[in-house]
């Protein structure tokens, strides 16, 4: 299994500007946008995307895995618009992971990668050590290239791609007959309400207690808050900016089995 420092890369704790104030609303819900969140971004199609060029006029691939038994993959794009995460928010995501004792041993993850695209958040977490990861988008395009790129890191037999829409996938009992410790949602800002989804995570029976959410959204957005659910079912672990990129990490049920450190004050109205 993958092991290495917890380094995080550029992260800085946010809040929006003028957010120092705990923001008082009457349910979760109201400091979640319900309506797709205006924040223009470039999307590009696989072949600019998956190449640039370097000195001399030698193209260089992008999406490669960063880490673990299958460092330095080169990773297919598909042909779809889309706008993967970019390699810094990668590795930042996944070191925060390590620092919250994720991948600890002798646990053993299952991980949920929502919005998949090329797969490369979940193959990441199958390279650093899970012991499985499930795939979901809409686009059969992304999932025809999410399980080649699985197949072509090593990873046949230890994946399942669901080609569905989030909300639906989200709402089952079981995906591939198993629940899940991690979830990464990185869902296209402009297309998707972030009020839905985060409904759905705190409806879904896929996720085990203690599992770990990681919501992928905008600056535009503002702030996700600190707590999910009427009950507040989900907790706030981390809010790190990364350049126009914002995750969030919660852990849903917490039990106390492992050694989160809720830092409430990075959310706003979490003071």
């Amino acid at each position: 299994m993958y092991r290495g420092l917890a380094i995080l890369v550029g992260a800085v704790a946010w809040q929006p500007k003028g957010s120092s104030a705990p923001r008082l609303v009457s349910r979760w819900s109201e400091a979640v946008p319900s309506e797709p969140v205006r924040a223009p971004r470039p999307f590009r199609k696989k072949r600019p995307q998956a190449t640039r060029v370097g000195r001399g006029g030698q193209q260089k691939k992008l999406l490669r895995v960063i880490a673990g038994e299958a460092r330095g993959r080169r990773l297919e794009s598909p042909e779809t618009l889309l706008r993967p995460m970019m390699s810094r928010v990668r590795e930042a995501l996944f070191s925060t992971l390590l620092s919250l004792g994720v991948f600890r041993a002798p646990r053993r993850v299952n991980f949920l990668d929502v919005f998949c695209g090329s797969g490369s958040v979940g193959i990441e977490a199958l390279s650093r050590g899970a012991d499985f990861a499930a795939f979901v988008d809409l686009s059969r395009d992304a999932c025809d290239v999410t399980t080649r790129n699985a197949d072509a890191c090593g990873f046949g037999g230890r994946h399942a791609v669901i080609c569905e829409p989030a909300e639906r996938a989200l709402a089952r009992d079981a995906l591939a007959d198993r629940t899940f410790d991690v979830v990464a949602l990185t869902p296209p800002y402009e297309e998707v309400s972030y009020a839905q989804l985060a409904q759905a995570l705190v409806d879904s029976p896929l996720l085990n207690d203690d599992a770990v959410v990681v919501i992928e959204y905008p600056v535009e957005l503002g702030s996700m808050p600190p707590f999910l659910g009427n009950h507040r079912q989900i907790v706030g672990l981390r809010n790190r900016r990364y350049g126009r990129t914002v995750l969030a990490f919660y852990a849903k049920r917490p039990t106390g089995q492992l050694p989160f450190d809720f830092r409430h004050d990075e959310f706003a109205g979490g003071g």
